[in-house]
């Protein structure tokens, strides 16, 4: 070979290496996801999602998932826009109350083809949630699927309870969690100022909770609603709701004032902190107050909804987070194969054993990984669900029903407003999101 055929051969071989490196880049398919959680942290469900990705990864070398963190209360609105716009995600979580949002958008792929219509019918009795299950499916079709059965519960410092002598059992009615609450909000050094609090809610507008308001209107749900997306919040159930819980602010001091401001975030932040010996919160923060709570993880528990009477359990609301993939993504057979797997029993498996959440199939739920006694909690929110479980029309847009019940408390607490008047401005507010 001469010089020149051998210097034409050389660069003709790095020529077709650099093609063949290019067809292999070209050929990783990149997947984009939207999500509140960011898989560089270090929270249950954090770590959870890191773990998953890197696993389908591995089995999937040809797919890789960058995950987008976003603000968990502006995300669905901003995936609804965008689906106007361009440039949204190929996946994306939705809340409950957003699901509505989400079929109006016309923004979700149809998952039916995608996903469910090859699954074996066992897969699809293995959710035993079936209202979430079936919770975003417009006109037959699902376009979204259940991460994490969640839902407003309440928390209990159990040393503190003990101290002051009350059964957790017993606090079965509202008036039980109020004498409760009553001893149990303390000035520990005399100053003056309150240092822990008996009851904690957050009743902020934005990124809040079920509170007494909500969950007293659902003692009869039937009387919620009075037609098809119209509501009924200024009855006896919602005044005696709503006058309990500006009682607990301003006659019975049991719970701050600041409460009309504080959020989800903010009262998780605070009882973890030991602000207070009984607050409401979110169900999907469990594990991450589990691992912070300044008080020791074994001082940690949640009861049930109380009621009025105490003859069962409060309504107990689910709802949680879905996952949906974009319509008009150029990736939905890659985006579905992930989907598959994180809805899939070891994706489930690592929301719960790893992210601490309660797992959405009853194959995870039924396994020997739940036997134990420190997965009671996630037995009591399933049996809570079976007794009394609720969930919203989700054709109706639900998105600002508990903001506006929080800002109608605002209005009694603050300007002395009467609790009907309150409670038909809330019925307005949601007349008009409709």
């Amino acid at each position: 070979m001469t010089p020149g055929t051998r210097k034409s051969a050389l660069l003709a071989g790095t020529i077709l290496s650099l093609s063949m490196l290019a067809g292999v880049a070209s050929a990783e398919t990149t997947v984009t996801m939207w999500t509140f959680l960011d898989p560089n942290k270090t929270s249950p469900r954090e770590v959870a999602l890191k773990q998953m990705i890197a696993d389908f990864e591995a089995a999937n070398p040809d797919i890789k998932v960058k995950v987008e963190p976003q603000d968990f209360a502006q995300m669905p609105t901003k995936f609804f826009l965008g689906h106007q716009t361009g440039g949204n995600p190929d996946i994306v979580w939705i809340d409950a109350k957003n699901l509505s949002g989400l079929d109006t958008s016309g923004a979700g792929a149809n998952l039916d083809e995608l996903l469910i219509n090859q699954w074996p019918q066992e897969d699809k009795d293995d959710y035993y949630a079936k209202a979430s299950f079936d919770a975003a499916m417009f006109g037959g079709v699902h376009t979204a699927l259940p991460l994490f059965n969640g839902g407003s519960m309440i928390y209990y410092r159990k040393d503190l309870l003990k101290e002051a002598g009350i059964d957790p059992a017993s606090l079965t009615t509202w008036d039980a969690i109020l004498e409760a609450a009553k001893k149990l909000t303390k000035d520990n050094d005399n100053d003056g100022r309150v240092d822990v609090w008996g009851f904690g809610m957050p009743l902020a507008p934005l990124k809040t909770e079920s509170s007494p308001v909500y969950i007293s209107l659902l003692e009869q749900p039937a009387a919620l609603y009075t037609g098809e997306c119209e509501i009924k919040l200024s009855s006896d159930l919602g005044v005696k709701g709503i006058t309990y819980t500006a009682d607990l602010i301003t006659k019975h001091k049991v719970t701050p004032q600041d409460a009309l401001v504080i959020n989800v975030d903010d009262v998780t932040d605070q009882f973890i902190a030991g602000r207070y010996a009984i607050s409401i919160g979110s169900m999907l923060r469990y594990s991450v107050i589990k691992g912070k709570a300044a008080f020791g993880a074994d001082n940690f528990d949640i009861i049930k909804w109380p009621s009025w009477t105490g003859e069962k359990p409060g309504a107990t609301p689910l709802s949680g987070w879905w996952v949906a993939a974009w319509k008009n993504s150029p990736h939905l057979p890659e985006a579905g194969k992930f989907l598959n797997y994180m809805l899939g029993k070891e994706g489930v498996g690592l929301w719960t054993t790893v992210g601490g959440q309660v797992p959405t199939r009853k194959s995870v739920l039924e396994s020997p990984d739940f036997a134990g006694p420190q997965y009671d909690w996630v037995r009591l929110m399933v049996d809570a669900w079976g007794q009394t479980g609720y969930m919203d029309p989700p054709s109706c847009n639900t998105r600002t029903l508990q903001g506006a019940l929080n800002e109608a408390t605002a209005r009694v607490v603050l300007d002395n407003l009467d609790p009907v008047e309150a409670l038909k401005e809330a019925e307005a507010k949601f007349a008009d999101a409709q």
